[in-house]
């Protein structure tokens, strides 16, 4: 499919992107407007994914002395000096056979190697499961470093994956 961009998130991309998120809300945190632009200025990667004009798929990815309030992120960050965090990878459901995720992966992999970043990190949750994050990462190399309990029905694994 050539007619595939990846480009630099614009404020002109939120609504899609916050709809995206919104579809795909019961395995990431809810976003609004004011959260997102936060995060898109904290982020040192956000990039969308453009069909034909349309905005079908997102990346957030951030590096380390971050601000972001996320307890996975603080975790990362606690515990590595350089690293590339993936926060959040979401694909529209109707695009899913189409391999935007691994083409996203590897337009962060290549920019996070060029910035010199050691490895990706990502949390995928356990509890409940996502079993098809879980096996994508898998297959990019993740490894499980250790599992955040975030209550007892939202259990995350903390992965990484060395560059």
């Amino acid at each position: 499919m050539d007619n595939i961009t990846i480009r630099p998130m614009l404020a002109s991309d939120y609504d899609t992107v916050l709809a995206l998120n919104e579809y795909s809300v019961s395995v990431l945190s809810p976003l609004d407007k004011m959260d997102l632009t936060r995060l898109v200025a904290q982020s040192s990667v956000h990039v969308v994914v453009e069909i034909e004009g349309k905005v079908v798929a997102f990346l957030l990815a951030i590096g380390p002395g971050s601000q972001y309030a996320s307890i996975n992120y603080q975790w990362f960050d606690k515990h590595y000096d350089r690293f590339l965090y993936v926060d959040r990878i979401v694909v529209h459901h109707a695009n899913r056979a189409q391999r935007l995720g691994h083409r996203l992966y590897e337009y962060v992999t290549q920019w996070a190697i060029e910035q010199h970043y050691p490895m990706l990190c990502a949390e995928i949750d356990v509890q409940p499961p996502n079993l098809p994050s879980l096996q994508f990462h898998q297959k990019w190399g993740f490894a499980s470093v250790s599992e955040l309990v975030h209550h007892p029905q939202k259990i995350v694994s903390l992965q990484i994956k060395n560059l």
